[in-house]
């Protein structure tokens, strides 16, 4: 399974299930030519119920080596559409849960998440439900998991690979794929995409107020200082000289 977030949270949920050779052999000759073939694997899925559901399924293409993969895409506008479809896929007890897509918008930056847990520890059956058991006999595989490991001649563990993937913008993918029978796993990815233009033009503006309060400080330390206004005690001082030097001219006129 592949989550796959683009920069404004929409996206797709991804499902594919890959087929060995001996895998596609075993399945039952649903158009009964003698063979098991791609064309019985086509036939296995429920195609209509899926489309309705508003998944896009392909048909079933040839893969690296002897491997044929079926794959199934839903695509979501939302982190929060992500969230139900996820919900949907795994179930109520099914191998994943509290699956979680998230995207928090922030100043010149953008986080995303990415968050759930797998659980492989009740094997396979975990893929299935009460329904599928009641229609196989009570058996979700369709028969016991220690008979099917005695037809393979090797454990279930050995031949089944699971995988989960999240592709969050600005980040590297993140892979986890735990063991049949491995208990709880914790799946944390995260990642940060900065807005560079805003933040470009934030070091701008704070280097342009910066600047702008160095000259106005500038211009003020280089302003002269205006002369101190006389105080009144020095203008009383002043008009007391005057007089004194009235009366000296006064009495050196009396005296010629």
């Amino acid at each position: 399974m592949t989550v796959d977030v683009a920069d404004d949270g929409s996206g797709t949920v991804d499902v594919a299930v890959g087929f060995d050779a001996d895998a596609v052999g075993r399945l039952p000759d649903l158009d009964d030519d003698g063979l098991s073939t791609v064309t019985d694997l086509a036939a296995l899925v429920r195609r209509v119920d899926l489309v309705a559901a508003g998944w896009e399924v392909a048909d079933p293409a040839a893969g690296d080596g002897d491997m044929t993969w079926i794959r199934a895409t839903k695509p979501f506008g939302t982190p929060e559409e992500a969230d139900r479809i996820l919900t949907e896929l795994a179930g109520p007890d099914g191998a994943l849960r509290d699956l979680h897509v998230s995207r928090a918008p922030g100043f010149g930056r953008t986080s995303y998440g990415f968050r759930g847990t797998v659980d492989l520890s009740r094997g396979l059956e975990a893929f299935g439900d009460e329904r599928l058991a009641a229609a196989l006999d009570g058996q979700v595989l369709g028969q016991d998991t220690a008979e099917i490991e005695q037809e393979l001649d090797q454990p279930l563990a050995d031949v089944f690979m699971f995988e989960v993937a999240a592709h969050l913008p600005g980040g590297a993918a993140s892979t986890w794929s735990p063991r049949l029978g491995d208990g709880p796993l914790a799946m944390e990815a995260d990642s940060t995409v900065y807005d560079e233009p805003v933040l470009a033009l934030t070091a701008v503006a704070v280097a342009a107020a910066v600047a702008l309060i160095g000259v106005v400080g500038a211009r003020l330390v280089r302003r002269p200082r205006a002369a101190p206004a006389p105080s009144a005690d020095a203008d009383a001082d002043a008009d007391a000289d005057v007089d004194s030097d009235s009366d000296v001219d006064v009495g050196a006129g009396l005296e010629a």
